[in-house]
């Protein structure tokens, strides 16, 4: 069993093919994690990626997307030991950094895949089917089609 075992999970109101393309470049990881070495191992399309770590840690890291309602689940996992011996509150510092930076980008990457989307509100053009008990009462209107990203680009937020 490695010595970090993370697992993180985000729900991104988004269509998943769009989240499945931008999250899916060998880049965005490597920008992400600089001081790892990630090589693909399997690529999943739509499913997502497994790669072997290797530079600052050794293991294995991958994410992969569940559908549900009118987005998509990323689970992200990192098993890995560090390349260098660390015990202790040293690991567990370590374990948190490591969490921190993931949460901090994927929840940039998460804003603004859902820029111009209050809170609550359904995704624009997502079909109404996918989300639970809407659609099912007589008069409820539904929109055709689903869009491949951000649908919307007026934003109801406050500034």
């Amino acid at each position: 069993m490695p010595t970090l075992d993370i697992s993180c999970d985000d729900f991104v109101v988004a269509d998943p093919a769009y989240v499945a393309e931008r999250l899916g470049t060998d880049t965005l990881w490597r920008e992400w994690w600089p001081e790892l070495t990630l090589t693909p191992t399997e690529r999943r399309g739509a499913k997502g990626v497994r790669w072997a770590v290797t530079g600052a840690a050794i293991g294995t890291a991958e994410w992969w997307l569940e559908p549900v309602r009118d987005g998509v689940v990323v689970h992200w996992y990192l098993r890995v030991d560090p390349a260098r011996p660390v015990r202790g509150r040293a690991l567990a510092r370590l374990k948190e950094r490591y969490v921190a930076a993931y949460r901090e980008r994927i929840w940039r990457f998460k804003d603004a895949a859902e820029a111009g989307r209050a809170a609550g509100e359904r995704r624009v053009q997502a079909d109404p089917a996918i989300v639970s008990g809407e659609g099912s009462t007589p008069g409820a209107q539904e929109l055709p089609g689903k869009t491949t990203g951000p649908a919307n680009t007026h934003s109801s937020r406050p500034s």
